[in-house]
């Protein structure tokens, strides 16, 4: 009987000494989460992160793409509307590149949502812009988010 308590103590002194160095190590991102088989660490909903990306002609109330299309005239202004969901401050960036390569417009913002949110970005040109294929790139915090690929005709 004495090894059976001896060995559920040390049991329990391990994992109270693993959910204190859990708990002392985690993100403010993170949640520690006891179950059956010890402790984990998961990231909660409160991080910030890219949903969904969306190109086209207009926007709508919300930030969101009205005319969703990725073919453009050569007078038209693109937008491009980034969904964001959860909680957080970052900076949402999007780099705008011609067929070549070549960078066209590189813009970004700091952005502090509180839950499901629609943030935009536009470009356009006082002259026409030159026919062939595009792309956007958006990224978070540096980090790449997603990207779209367009055509001017």
């Amino acid at each position: 009987m004495k090894n059976f308590r001896t060995g559920r103590i040390a049991a329990m002194v391990a994992f109270a000494l693993v959910a204190t160095v859990a708990a002392c190590n985690r993100t403010s991102d993170d949640a520690v989460v006891a179950t059956d088989t010890g402790m984990q660490t998961s990231t909660t909903l409160a991080s910030l992160r890219v949903d969904e990306i969306e190109i086209g002609k207009s926007l709508d109330a919300d930030r969101s793409i009205g005319d969703e299309t990725d073919n453009f005239g050569v007078r038209d202004t693109i937008f491009v509307a980034v969904e964001t969901e959860g909680t957080g401050n970052g900076t949402l960036a999007a780099r705008f590149t011609y067929q070549d390569g070549q960078v066209v417009e590189e813009t970004s913002q700091n952005i502090a949502p509180t839950g499901e949110a629609w943030h935009e970005f536009r470009i356009q040109k006082a002259t026409a812009w030159p026919t062939g294929n595009y792309k956007v790139e958006v990224t978070l915090d540096g980090v790449p988010a997603g990207s779209k690929d367009f055509s001017v005709r």
